[in-house]
């Protein structure tokens, strides 16, 4: 049976400005191996097949780089999972003083992103890295763009079995959250400030910030039951 899935598309264009003193430069080939390096220790592919490829511009050393291909199915970045992962960088220059630490810093780039989320991935955004499986939660994509969301939360302010209903929306600063329309706790319907409370807690479910390169997300695909119908 195959998991429903949403459709994330971001595409980013930034510039900015960084000189490093041509005695501390390292070579072309250092700063590229740098960058592969940190590609691949913060995105990885569990049981399954990740695709690097760099393409170093004229002037490599300084940063520079034509294009940046990272393909991965599945990805994991930081405690997010994707079923499908793929990201194009062009024009890009980097920070090479930050990457030769390991940390990549994005200060010229034109990103575009297409990323998968299955109902069982979308379950573990939620529970925020702790276990879902202990707080029983289970994610249903409804249709019309709708998500329903139950389990049993555990908070001082907020235990018992819950039921939420919402929909995804892309939020400020490149952020996917959640806006839940229903909120019952043990059968009965929450008070609006603590149901506004639970969705400040939960949110958001994916931050740019967590992405190589950093590109801001600007549309949010429907709900489908096949990778392959996003492009």
């Amino acid at each position: 049976m195959k998991s429903k899935t949403i459709g994330l598309f971001a595409c980013f264009a930034a510039v900015g400005v960084f000189t490093l003193p041509s005695h501390a430069m390292p070579s072309a080939q250092a700063v590229s191996d740098a960058l592969k390096k940190a590609l691949k220790e913060s995105i990885s592919s569990p049981g399954g097949n990740m695709v690097v490829k760099i393409t170093p511009g004229s002037h490599a050393a300084q940063g520079y780089f034509s294009e940046i291909y990272v393909a991965a199915k599945p990805a994991k970045i930081k405690k997010r999972q994707f079923s499908e992962f793929v990201m194009r960088a062009k024009n890009v220059r980097l920070d090479v003083s930050k990457l030769m630490k390991g940390r990549i810093k994005t200060l010229a780039s034109q990103t575009t992103l297409r990323a998968i989320v299955t109902e069982n991935e979308l379950t573990q955004a939620l529970a925020k890295g702790q276990s879902s499986a202990d707080k029983g939660l289970k994610v249903k994509f409804t249709g019309n763009g709708a998500v329903r969301v139950t389990g049993t939360w555990k908070l001082s302010w907020f235990s018992g079995p819950m039921d939420a209903v919402g929909k995804l929306r892309l939020g400020p600063n490149y952020t996917v959250v959640a806006d839940i329309s229903s909120l019952k706790l043990n059968g009965k319907t929450v008070p609006i400030g603590v149901k506004n409370k639970f969705q400040e807690k939960i949110n958001p479910l994916l931050d740019y910030e967590d992405l190589p390169f950093r590109p801001p997300f600007k549309t949010l695909l429907g709900f489908a039951t096949a990778v392959d119908q996003y492009g």
